[in-house]
């Protein structure tokens, strides 16, 4: 949250503060939720692999990324795509 709160030219825990009086949410909540659907974004309509997705949003472990999207989304990134796709799951 402080690269975050530096580029908006507030403290965290301001940017916390307005979050949560304007979002209901937590500052990180927020970015949590908006990782996620740009995750599910790129899963359902590019084909870049899960572990590339994850880079592109920042993960350095493709393994923390699928978890990371697994406790958010409730699901794994592969059968969120196949879902989403319509494609069945495919081993690597």
């Amino acid at each position: 949250m402080a690269e975050y709160a530096l580029e908006l030219g507030v403290s965290p825990g301001h940017l916390n503060a307005l979050c949560r009086e304007t979002l209901r949410r937590s500052a990180s909540r927020v970015v949590r939720q908006r990782l996620t659907l740009e995750a599910k974004r790129l899963l359902a309509y590019s084909d870049l692999t899960a572990a590339e997705v994850g880079f592109r949003l920042g993960f350095e472990d493709p393994a923390y990324f699928a978890r990371f999207f697994r406790r958010e989304a409730g699901q794994p990134p592969t059968a969120f795509r196949a879902r989403a796709t319509g494609r069945p799951v495919t081993s690597a």
